[in-house]
């Protein structure tokens, strides 16, 4: 029996071996390295039936990454025309109504006509 359990013994450590020696010619996983860039993984949890989701995990990943932020004149060069008091197409078309395209001046009711009283 004792010549058995050396031979299983010298067995495992040749297949640890040769485990560890195969998986130190592979790549680090990218979630393995500190610093990387890998999404995190969240873990939701089942306590007594009742499941726990780890929202503020799944939050995280919903949020938008942050991008560089624009300098007072980005903004202005990206607002739109009626914020920054310009040229207005809709605008100028509800002010011009039916002379928008025929009249420089706008549209104005007509002059209401005065009935002098008898």
């Amino acid at each position: 029996m004792g010549e058995w359990r050396k031979w299983s013994v010298a067995w495992g450590c040749a297949l640890l071996a040769g485990a560890v020696h195969a998986q130190a010619g592979r790549p680090a996983a990218a979630g393995s390295q500190p610093g990387s860039a890998a999404k995190p993984v969240c873990v939701d949890v089942e306590v007594n039936g009742e499941r726990a989701l780890s929202y503020d995990c799944l939050s995280a990943q919903l949020k938008p990454k942050a991008g560089a932020s624009q300098t007072a004149a980005e903004g202005l060069a990206t607002a739109p025309s009626n914020r920054l008091g310009t040229f207005n197409l809709s605008t100028e078309r509800n002010r011009f109504g039916t002379n928008w395209g025929k009249s420089a001046t706008p549209q104005r009711p007509s002059q209401p006509v005065v009935v002098p009283p008898k």
